[in-house]
């Protein structure tokens, strides 16, 4: 009887200019392997996507690793790989007994047996598997991206460096998920994202701040500003889990705590929130759905802004 539980293992983003490493690792089940699998790369969008649901739905255990865009310039992209591939490992539920990983480099600093194999994305159903987690994930995280950053086109390109990515970059500069360490990146000043010190930047960036603790914490962006004419509008629109979120964002400086940017969230404020998120349904034609209300606080007090989401913070008047 083999013993051995083996966990497929590879990433996505090394590339990119933009947005983080990805790592899966999955634990096929191996009397229900999902039909089709192969080198995420060379499968269609459309086709990566129902893969990645069968994966989820049938393997015994899928983990995930991601690394932002600071700690790639901090430790540089390969140890940052390595960094994804460890979390990835350590999130299955399920404890593996022997690791296979795309490509020539073992996994640093992991105390399980390892086998590297080059092509395992294409050869290894656990690695194929695994490349399809880490590259749908990331793919949904810079479409996320994308709403924060329309002019950079990120749902098209995914941070890598195409054409019209570099051509934007050169015009505009570069945004806070760029690896700044990344050539040509390094040489793009950021022009449009500063806001220590400038408090007539504090809503916009407060508003992009929020956005990327949503992203970086599983939160899929559905909106960001949503303008519903005279009836106003909605900062962040975001869904987790089937739910939809509907976010209020209060950015402020020199105060002590959250206390005076919540309480500007007044009994009007929260009728007129409630108003357009029934706008947006409506249009959206989203039946029936799970909603919640919450607000986060952006703190410009210290150069690293301080942020607090409160979920469910209230209930539509």
């Amino acid at each position: 009887m083999n013993s051995k539980v083996i966990a497929g293992v590879d990433e996505a983003g090394r590339g990119p200019l933009a947005g983080p490493v990805v790592a899966s690792a999955v634990i096929l089940n191996p009397e229900a392997i999902p039909v089709g699998l192969k080198d995420s790369k060379k499968l269609s969008e459309k086709k990566r996507i129902v893969l990645a649901q069968e994966i989820r739905s049938k393997a015994l255990a899928v983990g995930v690793g991601i690394v932002h865009e600071q700690d790639i310039d901090r430790n540089n992209i390969l140890q940052a790989t390595f960094e994804a591939m460890r979390q990835s490992i350590a999130k299955l539920k399920i404890q593996a007994t022997l690791v296979q990983v795309d490509g020539n480099h073992k996994i640093p600093d992991l105390e399980i047996a390892q086998e590297c194999i080059i092509g395992g994305d294409d050869l290894v159903p656990g690695i194929s598997a695994a490349s399809i987690i880490a590259k749908t994930t990331r793919d949904a995280m810079m479409i996320s991206y994308d709403k924060l950053f329309p002019e950079y086109s990120f749902k098209s390109h995914k941070g890598y460096g195409s054409k019209a990515h570099m051509e934007t970059l050169r015009e505009l500069g570069r945004t806070p998920v760029h690896r700044r360490s990344f050539r040509p990146v390094d040489s793009c000043p950021n022009k449009k994202y500063q806001y220590y010190g400038l408090d007539s930047s504090y809503g916009r960036m407060g508003e992009i701040i929020a956005g990327m603790f949503l992203i970086r914490n599983g939160f899929t962006l559905l909106e960001h500003s949503y303008h519903a004419g005279r009836d106003g509008e909605i900062d962040l629109i975001a869904t987790e889990a089937e739910e939809v979120i509907f976010v209020e964002v209060k950015s402020f400086a020199g105060e002590s705590d959250d206390s005076l940017a919540l309480e500007r969230v007044t009994p009007a404020k929260q009728k007129q929130i409630a108003r357009v998120a029934e706008m947006y349904l409506e249009k959206h034609r989203i039946d029936q759905p799970e909603c919640r209300f919450d607000i986060i606080t952006v703190n410009f007090s210290d150069p690293k802004p301080q942020i607090n989401h409160y979920s469910d913070a209230f209930l539509p008047l």
